[in-house]
């Protein structure tokens, strides 16, 4: 039994020593798995820890954005009253970039020029033989005109007041209200519709008394003053009293109320040309250029218009003489204008508030005169004429559309001036 035993116990041991011998065989192998493994995990730690943002490092960026936050908070933000300095600074900045003075001055004389020219042809047509063939032409350049002085009373004038009396720079000045432009404009147009009303009236009253005056002398009797008549029974007490009488009278009014109409076109054409012409002195650069060929193209055909209206008047005396007088009153308002805007180019400063409303008001007064001149005074006073619908209908239509293509060209003009 102790002889199996000890036989046993040997078995066991030889078993055991085997085994070891194995496992110590097989651990190269498994060092190598493990090393594997070690590297397989420690890549994909690597790429993790390169490609996604560890929780450390996003608190610590989100620590460091909050820090930036308060610093951006802690720092004082500009005052209200450092906030009006600067906003003072450049609506006071004065001068004009990139200004060219012999530029300024050339164009101080082709508008002189073109003015003149627009102005006279019509004049020199009625006075002149040779040119009198042209008159038909004339007569379209007319209606061209009154297309070009519509459009520029609401896409020029009108535009301009809008967004000058827009600028930031008169925040808090005129209260809120966005629509002075247009009541500035309504303004000016009843002023002139009362003005010439009130002028008309007393030619009126005028021509009358002298009618009467003239009777009684003549006949022993006298003519009712208008003041004395109704209105609906003036013309038939008066042509009951003398007709041949009293058609010379009314032609007399009538010549006087196409003289008092063509001055008050005359008033608004000046007004708005002398802010024209202190807007071209202050601009500098290309935009100068573009500004003075649309302004060249503008009293041109302006001239023309107002030039046919002064050549078909009457005078007296010295009627050419008239006539060119104030042809050269209109093309002296554009020049006078750049004259003033180049003596204050330097002190002027565009966006200053007093310049803002000064310029605002200005072009939208001139809005308002324009256009009751270019309605009242040309399209319904020239297209309800007697030798108007005593034309030929090829002649009318070619009116018609003469003043159509002065409102398209000065309206794509004012893209760009």
């Amino acid at each position: 039994m102790i002889a199996l035993r000890y036989i046993a116990l040997a078995v066991f041991a030889v078993c055991a020593h085997g085994a070891g011998d194995k496992a110590i065989s097989e651990i190269p192998s498994l060092t190598e798995q493990t090393t594997r493994g070690l590297h397989t995990n420690t890549g994909h730690i690597i790429f993790q820890s390169i490609t996604e943002p560890t929780p450390t490092s996003s608190a610590t960026e989100l620590s460091t954005l909050e820090s930036d936050s308060e610093i951006a908070s802690s720092t004082p933000s500009p005052s209200p009253f450092e906030q009006a300095r600067q906003s003072d600074g450049e609506c006071m900045a004065s001068g004009v970039e990139d200004w060219d003075r012999e530029l300024q001055i050339g164009g101080v004389f082709i508008i002189l020029m073109l003015s003149f020219v627009g102005a006279m042809l019509p004049v020199m047509g009625k006075y002149v033989n040779w040119l009198g063939n042209m008159r038909r032409v004339f007569v379209v350049g007319k209606f061209f005109g009154a297309g070009v002085i519509l459009a520029t009373s609401f896409v020029h004038m009108m535009g301009a007041a809008i967004e000058t009396l827009g600028d930031s720079c008169l925040d808090g000045w005129l209260g809120g209200f966005e629509s002075w432009p247009a009541l500035l404009a309504m303004i000016a147009l009843l002023a002139m519709h009362l003005m010439e009303h009130t002028m008309g009236r007393r030619i009126a009253r005028s021509a009358l008394s002298a009618s009467a005056e003239s009777t009684q002398s003549g006949h022993g009797a006298s003519t009712p003053c208008v003041d004395d008549l109704p209105l609906k029974e003036t013309p038939s007490r008066l042509e009951s009293h003398e007709p041949s009488h009293a058609h010379a009278v009314y032609g007399h009014m009538d010549e006087h109320r196409k003289r008092l109409s063509t001055y008050v076109l005359e008033l608004g054409i000046a007004l708005h040309s002398i802010i024209v012409g202190v807007t071209l002195a202050v601009t500098g650069g290309t935009a100068f250029k573009t500004l003075l060929a649309a302004i060249s193209f503008h009293q041109f055909f302006e001239g023309m218009a107002l030039g046919t209206r002064v050549a078909a008047l009457t005078f007296n005396r010295r009627p050419f003489l008239i006539c060119m007088l104030n042809a050269s009153i209109f093309a002296l308002t554009t020049p006078l204008g750049q004259v003033i805007g180049i003596a204050v180019r330097e002190s002027f400063a565009p966006r200053a508030p007093s310049s803002l409303l000064a310029m605002g008001v200005l072009d939208a007064l001139s809005a308002g005169i324009l256009l009751y001149s270019a309605v009242a005074n040309l399209l319904v006073e020239e297209f309800a004429a007697f030798e108007f619908h005593q034309a030929s209908r090829k002649m009318r239509i070619v009116c018609f559309a003469a003043m159509y293509a002065g409102c398209a060209a000065m309206s794509v003009i004012g893209k760009w001036a």
